[in-house]
């Protein structure tokens, strides 16, 4: 599991990924709903991993 530090990274990508959909898919203009949703996507990524962190570190002790 990736740790704090990329946390950010994680959502940074995301966020990339669904703006270049975005983009593309709006005939190459920005796309403000697309950016939403990988802030979004990502944000969500990372609580899951937060809260999987949480559930694996409750187990091992």
């Amino acid at each position: 599991m990736p740790g704090r530090r990329w946390w950010l990274l994680i959502v940074l990508i995301e966020t990339l990924i669904l703006c270049t959909i975005g983009y593309n898919l709006n005939g190459g203009t920005p796309s403000i709903p697309w950016a939403l949703a990988g802030l979004a996507c990502g944000g969500l990524t990372v609580l899951v991993i937060i809260e999987a962190q949480k559930k694996q570190s409750g187990r091992t002790k």
